[in-house]
């Protein structure tokens, strides 16, 4: 399975963000945080029809999470569900320093560049809401950026 399969688009990404910029509550304080990944462990499972990436087929994968200086910084883990070809439904769970943070989203696999819906985490990311980016880098990993407010 391709690299691609963890990508994102970026249209969810801008849709989010002209929703927070047309908001009229008060400008919330976003946090930015950049990353890169590397896939360290993936299965594909060709589900029903042996098509080799049909709807249905699942991928599942883990990353390596590192802070740009490259210190690693934690894990993520997740799987995919093919819908109809590009498209692939994604649930993803990091495991950082001080909490975890949870998104998923149906993405277009065949784009570059990939934005995922925050559904929440844990410890520093408790309430956490926004966006996270992924950038394929091509060199067997991706720029990562989550960028999230905290809602009480």
């Amino acid at each position: 399975m391709s690299k691609r399969w963890l990508l994102v688009p970026a249209m969810l990404g801008a849709i989010l963000t002209a929703y927070a910029t047309a908001s009229t509550a008060a400008a919330p304080t976003w946090t930015v945080e950049h990353y890169s990944t590397n896939e360290t462990w993936h299965v594909f499972a060709d589900i029903g029809k042996k098509d080799n990436g049909g709807p249905a087929d699942i991928y599942v994968a883990q990353q390596t999470l590192k802070a740009l200086d490259g210190t690693r910084v934690g894990a993520i883990n997740g799987y995919g569900v093919n819908l109809h070809p590009p498209f692939v439904f994604f649930h993803w769970t990091a495991s950082l320093h001080g909490g975890s943070l949870t998104v998923a989203g149906s993405v277009d696999v065949s784009r570059k560049t990939a934005t995922y819906a925050i559904e929440g985490g844990t410890g520093r990311y408790s309430g956490a809401r926004g966006t996270v980016t992924v950038a394929d880098t091509a060199r067997n990993g991706a720029l990562v950026t989550v960028r999230f407010n905290v809602t009480g």
